[in-house]
């Protein structure tokens, strides 16, 4: 928690999908735009010819106005209904673990008042892109509207605002319950009492705001309003502009899962493999497990019991060995990265791009940021066949952060590199949608 610090959330009127017109949810709904690739989106097309998809990830030559018209025919036909009330929405999403066993995470969905990162109320954990902000800022402009839901991270141990939530959940229906092709199921409750509303703004008041997922949309969202103050003489600050649909979630729900995003490294300048190695051994431990069967699944095996810092896997294209790379002395970090703070410097994802992919393989940070040279993947032996079938010159594979540690990071006002984290499951579009009704204006928040 940051001194003097406060964020502001509000109820709103959502806009729902008509469950007399839609009874199956399952057709329209549809992961974040970003993580749908163009197989996955032509799947969600074919479902429905009202899913999601058509407005998040739109693939008409005018897609933007394209998703305006959607977006507008899809309210007259009553296809998508807006509340009659202000309301919070209390979601349960249960989901099963790759390794076992079945986890649910609580949160709620809100308004929460745009704020500049200056601020410190709300804070950046990973980098962004050029590209996406722009996209997801006209797409802002064409539809005026929040079709997904920024997903935030905030910290109390005690759960209270979970516990509230759930025991007034236990005395209502939920207003909807769908399953996804993934097995996860969801659960949305529709909270409208004014004293349980007051007594969650109570609650976030001093909380820090950490953007979980939804970097470039908050971005789009930070220039949103910026375009309607500079259009408008005058304004209060209760403008709709002045806010956007943010889920929260509590960092210290033990359904809150962060996977790793491993690494895929399409190519890197020449280097002679001998003098990889001695760069390698010059900075790491190297700890090799033959590319067999039975050596992978050591190999991974040993790299998540390990959940030690600056500990890491590695497969490089022509060896035939994976390699457990473990940084030999912090003090390399700190000569290397000296501008930056102990937290950030800590990671492995830190010491991953600053010193092997940086200062070993010679890959620019610009070069790193432009999306052509790496890719990501949440799938280790996906990203391991890639390069054991010449698809690419390595790949890297990370333990997840934890929680604090990408907390501890984001208050001491520095970011972590792109794709650093992986929250699971992610959170489905198509469950509710802030309309931006310019011509409304947002409750007062002052709490008595």
């Amino acid at each position: 928690m940051i001194e003097g610090t406060m964020s502001r959330i509000a109820p709103f009127r959502g806009i729902l999908y008509n469950q007399k017109k839609i009874p199956d949810l399952s057709q329209v709904i549809a992961p974040p735009y970003d993580v749908i690739t163009p197989e996955a989106q032509e799947r969600l097309y074919r479902k429905s010819p009202y899913n999601v998809v058509r407005l998040i990830l739109n693939r008409d030559p005018d897609r933007y106005e394209s998703v305006a018209r959607l977006f507008q025919s899809w309210q007259s036909e009553e296809i998508l209904v807006r509340d009659e009330a202000p309301a919070i929405y209390f979601l349960s999403q249960r989901f099963k673990l790759k390794e076992g066993g079945e986890k649910e995470r609580q949160g709620f969905i809100a308004l929460a008042r745009i704020e500049d990162f200056s601020s410190g109320k709300i804070r950046p954990h990973e980098m962004t892109l050029a590209g996406p902000k722009e996209d997801r800022f006209r797409l802002l402009l064409a539809c005026q509207a929040n079709l997904s839901p920024i997903f935030a991270l905030y910290s109390q141990p005690k759960q209270t605002i979970n516990r509230m939530l759930t025991e007034h959940a236990e005395t209502i229906a939920p207003l909807l319950q769908v399953h996804n092709d993934g097995g996860e199921s969801c659960r949305l409750w529709r909270v409208t009492d004014p004293e349980i509303i007051r007594q969650v703004q109570r609650e976030m008041e001093d909380h820090l705001l950490l953007i979980a997922d939804g970097h470039h949309r908050y971005e789009a969202a930070l220039n949103f309003r910026d375009h309607w103050r500079r259009e408008r003489a005058t304004w209060s600050g209760q403008e709709p502009f002045h806010y956007l649909m943010m889920y929260f979630s509590n960092t210290d729900d033990p359904g809150l899962v962060i996977l790793p995003t491993h690494r895929l490294v399409k190519d890197f300048p020449p280097i002679p493999f001998q003098r990889l190695e001695d760069e390698l051994q010059r900075c790491f431990y190297l700890e090799p497990y033959p590319k067999t069967r039975a050596g992978q699944r050591s190999f991974l095996s040993a790299l998540k019991g390990g959940r030690r810092r600056h500990f890491l896997g590695a497969s490089f294209k022509g060896d035939p060995r994976y390699l457990i790379l473990r940084l030999k002395n912090k003090r390399i970090m700190q000569r290397l990265a000296q501008e930056i703070s102990p937290a950030l410097r800590e990671l492995d994802v830190t010491t991953l791009h600053r010193l092997i992919l940086e200062h070993i393989l010679g890959l620019k940070p610009e070069a790193q940021r432009q999306g052509e040279i790496i890719s990501y993947s949440e799938d280790e032996e996906a990203v391991l066949r890639a390069v054991d079938e010449g698809e690419c010159r390595a790949a890297f594979i990370l333990n997840p952060p934890r929680p604090e540690e990408i907390l501890t990071v984001a208050r001491a006002g520095e970011k972590m590199p792109q794709k650093s984290t992986y929250f699971y499951p992610k959170l489905i579009s198509g469950l509710v949608i802030n309309k931006i009704d310019l011509d409304e204006e947002i409750a007062d928040l002052t709490v008595p």
